[in-house]
């Protein structure tokens, strides 16, 4: 849909794409959609079927689409596309679907194929060449790791799908974003291996999309320990030396910033209370110290796992304000238990192989989600705001000085982004409101046609967000944009 500014936000035109039913069969997490991109007079996105569209911008009528991958599959393409140099990068969903994950180029003008970069399987079809930077390997062993690092051809089901956020870096001409946990989430089932490149980084070449570097973040994950959280390139100044970042806040507990050229790690702290399924990360080896209590077996529970497989962050994008150089990060305080199954592969069915449960933490259960504010140049929190209601959307931060965000108790509000108007650690609340229904959406700022400046949200709860309660909708509540005009 597209909404008229200067006439109190009049729909001017409505464009049905037509979705195979079929796909919300197969996709993890309800029918969900997590934006689109506009490029050259363009709106373009996916549906949940695996078909990307281009739409005129002006009149709303479809100009390209191009399907890349069959639904009966189990893959589905709910994730927001980018557009860098003329090409739309799409990754895939359904790493619960034994399926192979990939991230793809289409030509903007035509939608044609350009490019298919796997993150499974042999070198050659990762786009992993001889000048891809491999940090934390043994040169000479480092060949074909997306096919070695699994048993036998497990790899060809491994998951490790690009369902979440890439960010482009125009300064280095380059696309990152993470994959998921590499499938099946039955550990033993894909042992022994570190099974790369599951909840990895990638930096990629958006032209040719070859890999300029990839690291692991979590290897052999066996907790669901995504690394899809978006990364947010930076320059800051860390012990008098100005270094070219990339911040990565991950499901498992850990902040990442990483030298954004050659994938190294410069440090990586915790940045929630519980975190017990690893002690640290090596910066030598970059391998995490992993506690071997918190490790998954077959027939056997796992209790009192921290963070959860929501992550400490999940798949709600933060925020970086230049003006006070910290990330403003939406943040979960939850654990789980985890038992693990026998299954076997099929073809387009669910393959995960585990039950699992969300459980409070152990620290201090009081509190659901932390909106926490991060020094990556120091490693350390600079303050937090505890909501007893989980934050399910994203962060939005101002140059004004504001942080916008919701809450599932159907709030939405405004906290001051200064570290030095936080009082014993908690920031100011400067406004906040009741909606008729809560948010999983991402908060926006836009000038309006009064040169006023606006914030909007989308309302509405799905997918797991439900669980959370407090902010029930219904048809005639939820799906719904909020616009707040700034003073």
């Amino acid at each position: 849909m597209a909404y008229d500014l200067a006439n109190k936000g009049a729909k001017r035109w409505t464009y049905n794409p037509g979705v195979n039913s079929y796909a919300k069969g197969v996709n993890c997490c309800d029918a969900i959609n997590r934006g689109a991109a506009y490029a050259n007079g363009k709106i373009v996105f996916n549906l949940l079927d695996n078909t990307t569209v281009a739409v005129d911008a002006v009149k709303g009528t479809e100009i390209w689409r191009n399907t890349t991958a069959d639904v009966h599959s189990g893959v589905t393409t709910a994730g927001a596309p980018i557009i860098v140099n003329g090409k739309v990068i799409v990754g895939t969903v359904s790493g619960e679907m034994g399926v192979r994950g990939w991230v793809l180029a289409l030509d903007l003008v035509t939608g044609k194929e350009l490019w298919r970069g796997y993150h499974t399987g042999p070198d050659k079809d990762v786009l992993i060449n001889s000048q891809t930077k491999l940090p934390y390997t043994t040169s000479g062993q480092n060949t074909n790791l997306g096919q070695t690092s699994w048993p036998g051809n497990t790899w060809q089901q491994g998951g490790s799908s690009a369902w979440a956020y890439l960010t482009y870096d125009k300064e280095t001409d380059t696309v990152f974003y993470g994959t998921s946990q590499p499938g099946v989430w039955n550990p033993e089932i894909r042992s022994p291996g570190d099974n790369k490149w599951g909840a990895s980084i990638f930096a990629r070449d958006p032209n040719t999309g070859a890999v300029k570097w990839v690291y692991q973040v979590t290897p052999h994950d066996n907790w669901d320990y995504d690394a899809i959280s978006e990364s947010i390139p930076v320059d800051q100044t860390i012990n008098g030396v100005s270094r070219k970042l990339l911040v990565h806040f991950d499901k498992n507990g850990f902040a990442y910033a990483f030298d954004r050229e050659l994938g190294e790690i410069i440090s990586a702290n915790q940045f929630v209370t519980d975190v017990n399924w690893a002690s640290q990360i090596n910066l030598t080896t970059g391998r995490p110290l992993v506690n071997a209590d918190k490790l998954t077996h077959t027939g056997k529970t796992t209790y009192d796992i921290c963070p959860s497989a929501l992550g400490a962050k999940g798949w709600e994008p933060g925020s970086f304000s230049p003006s006070t150089g910290l990330f403003y990060m939406p943040t979960f305080n939850l654990c789980m238990k985890q038992h693990m199954l026998r299954a076997e592969y099929v073809y387009g069915a669910p393959y995960m192989a585990m039950d699992m449960a969300i459980t409070g933490a152990l620290t201090d259960p009081t509190y659901t989600s932390e909106l926490v504010a991060w020094d990556a140049t120091k490693g350390q929190k600079v303050f937090g705001l505890k909501e007893p209601s989980a934050i399910y959307g994203g962060v939005l931060s101002t140059a004004g000085g504001l942080v916008f965000y919701g809450t599932q108790d159907k709030v939405i509000k405004a906290i001051d982004a200064r570290p030095d108007k936080a009082v014993n650690g908690v920031p100011k609340l400067l406004w906040s409101t009741k909606m008729e229904c809560s948010t999983v959406g991402n908060p926006i700022t836009f000038t309006g046609p009064d040169n006023k400046q606006r914030v909007a949200v989308f309302s509405g709860v799905g997918a797991m967000a439900g669980g959370f309660g407090g902010g029930a909708c219904t048809g005639k509540n939820g799906g719904k944009v909020h616009v707040y005009k700034l003073p």
